[in-house]
């Protein structure tokens, strides 16, 4: 009988602590899935800049972030990019991206300029 209780006792615990998923719905993981992604992609120096995940959204086993990029000690973004991420286990994977050009540290979803282009001033092409 009392083995019996035991066993039984041993096997509930384990059906319970193997029940309970990380808790990976924070900002800390989802940065973690974009620069592992940043991190495969070649010629980037990621030394140099600061990367900031400024708004996530989940939903069950999918997550939406908006994600900032910045020269190190700069004020201004220069890159503002929106990423789609599905939860695999215990970590997120980035399944897809888009964005732009940030500046100012404006919205940046496609609304700047191209790499390489000379700055605007205010009421150009007016």
């Amino acid at each position: 009988m009392y083995n019996s209780t035991v066993r039984f006792a041993c096997i509930a615990i384990v059906l319970i602590l193997s029940s309970c998923g990380k808790d990976i719905n924070n900002k800390e993981a989802v940065k973690e899935a974009v620069m592992k992604r940043l991190a495969s992609v070649s010629g980037l120096n990621m030394a140099g800049m600061d990367v900031e995940v400024t708004g996530v959204s989940f939903q069950d086993k999918r997550a939406e972030a908006q994600v900032a990029f910045r020269a190190k000690g700069a004020a201004e973004n220069m890159l503002n990019m929106s990423y789609k991420l599905e939860r695999e286990g215990d970590v997120w994977v980035v399944k897809s991206s888009s964005g732009g050009m940030g500046g100012g540290g404006g919205t940046g979803a496609g609304g700047g300029m191209p790499p390489g282009h000379p700055p605007a001033s205010p009421g150009a092409g007016k």
